[in-house]
């Protein structure tokens, strides 16, 4: 069996792919985990409120939800969007490591590809894809050179 070199396209391609990944799945958490803070500040800080609308004062949480209003407003709304994103991503980045594993032999892997990082560019977005397109460009460039040794002058 042979044993192929890794090349630096792979290596950035995988890296590529992995901040997609991040990129896709960060903001959903940083967001689910902000929620659960102001639903605990706000049960903690429930008798005080309280006490303090006696007094005739007012008070909010109005740091928090500044914080959480800064964000984007999609985040929530679609976490099944997000998480189908990331997996084409993953799926595309294995297909790429699978195929670079094979040149010869793996033409399903190298073809399917460029097509999971393109159905995870309609999902993510316009950011997404501009985050992407490195990687999209390293895919379709496989397709001519299997090998992934872009640098080599042997041939």
């Amino acid at each position: 069996m042979k044993n192929t070199p890794v090349t630096p396209a792979l290596v950035f391609l995988v890296v590529n792919a992995a901040v997609g990944v991040a990129f896709v799945l960060l903001p959903p958490l940083v967001i689910s985990f902000l929620l659960l803070l102001k639903d605990i500040f706000s049960v903690l800080v429930l008798p005080f409120t309280f006490l303090f609308g006696l007094a005739g004062w007012s008070s909010d949480m109005s740091s928090l939800d500044s914080v959480m209003g800064g964000m984007t407003p999609n985040v929530l709304r679609h976490p099944f969007q997000a998480a189908f994103a990331a997996l084409c991503i993953g799926v595309g980045g294995l297909c790429s490591v699978l195929a670079a594993a094979t040149p010869d032999a793996a033409q399903v892997e190298r073809r399917l590809a460029p097509v999971f990082t393109l159905g995870a560019m309609v999902l993510g977005g316009v950011d997404l894809t501009l985050i992407l397109l490195p990687c999209l460009g390293i895919q379709l460039y496989t397709l001519k050179r299997p090998e992934m040794d872009f640098f080599s002058r042997n041939k």
